[in-house]
């Protein structure tokens, strides 16, 4: 017994000290948990014991052992229940996983998910067994994390591996964990096994099971990238005017936002009732929706970079619709948009890329979470979000109203996550729960984010959808909004906007542009030259070629942050990458030589291709 209380003080301490060097947070709530229990705010549920040569817990509440006093035989049925095949307890993390290889067991485990811990003493076992390089572990209950630190070591487990904790976390606080193990070692993102406690619930694996499919490579190519991005530099060349984020500023009349969201089509009669009493900004993709009901539009924002977008346009009847319009777009618009209206009255802004300095420019999700975005950076001070559902019609199912172009019917969850069309559930405005889309559920934690970080005190946003809840935005029954503020005069206001508008805006590169615009270029030019040195290099077994391509990471990885040039390369390993090292994995008889060589092959003519885009005179 004497040894067994060493051993568990040993454990503690190890434990504890690992925790507040290597993870502060977590360690931060344990003291926190035993803060509480020492001044008699909380009262302790478990006690651990010893018995028969091993440690089982026992429920104070039930008065019964949580391993029915056999812990030997329960780790012992969690060791052998995990192996190396990919035919259960997985997920998978690639797009189009290679079907030749589900029936073939890999031969090593590199990212291991446990789902619940208990005591944790099977962790310990498992980790001799598989030696996975990234171990996420998750637990809601803290208490019983805390007694898991008493019967095995994670500091010893760390010095082998990497281990993420979510440890009595909400799902903000997992959804950033879990992006972080994702994000660590995506190469070996392939199939990620996992082991789940008979009493842990399905929630968080479920939420996992949305990470993946939300992760952005999946849902905006390098292609995309690549051509996108280049854009603006295209439209400062033809002397668009660029909006200056940072000075120009709405006046201060109450304002509507409107998006696609079911919600605007069931309330258009109402809008169409009450549109004078609002300063009026939409969306692109509601104008046939309003051009139909004759609401009338003051600001058009348009967010989406890919050519499928025009739809939005060509569905109008004429574009004498909003030829009055202030057209506010991304840089990123395509150039057959932009053509079809008038020059002076459309003012860009960079989302994504910062070929502008000094006058603002953001990235985020969507065109709902970027048009909020906006509309607090104009400093509205008193904002009605309208069609901001970011949730499906809850009796059909449509992820938005009928007029929109690409309306598609959402379908229930089964064993392959679908980032667009599978169902969850979220926090409703009006109802307890609404169900969403992983798609949406992004657009919805980015909102929060926007909230939190540009709402300022004077601001007051009113959410009219029947979606999804926003945190800090209040919601506002539509029938139950009561107007105290008489016609908004149109004609004036737009004057006083379009004046605004023009005074800060720019046409043309500065001098400090110019030369920012140069060093990305001698970038380009410098990776170009590495990539041909690494391709010139010969490697002819699996393990040089297996160490060549970590390397070739870690030279894109580099500069990640600051040019897009690597946004583009780090996608396209990102895409690419697991599917790689997923048949290295297993050990097949292919030519890996032409692997290696492809892939140098395609990150040289992404980045040839990149030069010639920028490599102009502007």
């Amino acid at each position: 017994m004497h040894n067994i209380k060493q051993y568990i003080e040993t454990n503690f301490q190890n434990n504890i000290d690992y925790l507040e060097k290597n993870h502060p947070i977590l360690f931060t709530k344990i003291s926190a948990y035993e803060n509480a229990v020492k001044n008699g705010y909380y009262n302790e549920k478990y006690e651990l014991v010893y018995e028969n040569g091993d440690f089982d817990i026992f429920i104070k509440q039930d008065q019964e052992y949580l391993y029915k006093q056999k812990p030997k035989e329960f780790v012992k049925l969690l060791t052998v229940s995990v192996d190396f095949s990919r035919k259960s307890n997985l997920f998978v993390a690639m797009k189009t996983p290679n079907q030749e290889l589900k029936s073939q067991d890999m031969k090593e485990i590199e990212k291991f998910i446990f789902f619940g811990i208990a005591n944790a003493t099977h962790i310990e076992q498992i980790d001799k067994k598989i030696s996975a390089k990234n171990y996420f572990i998750v637990e809601d209950d803290l208490e019983l994390f805390r007694l898991s630190l008493m019967c095995i070591n994670y500091a010893k487990i760390a010095k082998h591996s990497k281990l993420y904790f979510s440890i009595f976390e909400d799902e903000n606080e997992f959804q950033k964990t879990a992006i972080s193990f994702l994000e660590k070692d995506f190469f070996y993102n392939h199939y990620i096994k996992f082991l789940q406690l008979p009493s842990f619930p399905e929630k968080k694996l479920k939420f996992f099971h949305s990470y993946i499919a939300m992760q952005s490579h999946f849902n905006f190519s390098y292609t995309s990238i690549l051509e996108q991005y280049t854009q603006p530099l295209k439209r400062i060349h033809e002397g668009y005017a660029f909006a200056n984020l940072l000075k120009t500023k709405l006046p201060n009349y109450p304002t509507i936002l409107l998006a696609p969201g079911p919600s605007l089509s069931k309330h258009i009669e109402w809008l169409t009732l009450h549109q004078n009493k609002f300063l009026i900004i939409a969306l692109s993709a509601t104008l046939p929706l309003l051009e139909k009901h004759n609401i009338y539009v003051d600001i058009v924002i348009h967010y989406d970079g890919f050519e499928r977008s025009k739809k939005h346009f060509e569905m109008l009847q004429s574009y004498k619709f909003i030829q009055k319009s202030l057209l506010f777009f991304s840089a990123r618009t395509p150039v057959s948009i932009l053509k079809e209206f008038n020059k002076d009255n459309i003012f860009l802004f960079e989302n994504g890329t910062t070929y502008k300095q000094n006058i603002g420019n953001f990235s985020t999700f969507c065109a709902g979470s970027a048009g909020y975005l906006l509309t607090l950076i104009l400093e509205i001070k008193k904002l009605y979000l309208l069609g901001l559902d970011l949730a499906l019609n809850q009796e059909t199912l449509q992820t938005h109203g009928s007029s929109y172009t690409y309306t598609t019917k959402a379908t229930q969850s089964g064993s392959v996550l679908s980032f667009r069309d599978s169902i969850i559930e979220k926090k409703g405005n009006f109802q307890q729960k609404v169900k969403t889309t992983p798609n949406f559920a992004i657009s919805i934690n980015a909102i929060n984010e926007i909230t939190k970080g540009l709402k300022k005190s004077f601001q007051q946003v009113y959410n009219l959808s029947d979606g999804a809840y926003f945190q800090n935005i209040t919601p506002i029954n539509i029938n139950e909004l009561q107007f105290h503020f008489p016609n908004v005069e149109k004609r004036k206001l737009k004057k006083i906007i379009f004046k605004n508008f023009q005074k800060y805006a720019q046409k043309s590169f500065t001098l400090e542009e110019r030369k920012t615009l140069n060093c990305s270029i001698e970038f380009a030019k410098n990776m170009k030259k590495k990539l041909q040195d690494q391709l010139e290099k010969k490697c002819l077994n699996n393990e040089c070629i297996k160490k060549s391509l970590l390397n070739l990471k870690n030279l894109i990885f580099l500069n990640k942050e600051e040019q897009i040039l690597s946004l583009i390369l780090i996608n396209y390993l990102k895409t690419h990458y697991p599917e790689i090292f997923d048949k290295l994995n297993v050990n097949l008889e292919s030519d890996f030589v032409d692997y290696h060589t492809k892939t140098l092959q395609q990150l040289l003519h992404l980045t040839n291709k990149y030069i010639k885009e920028i490599n102009v005179e502007y």
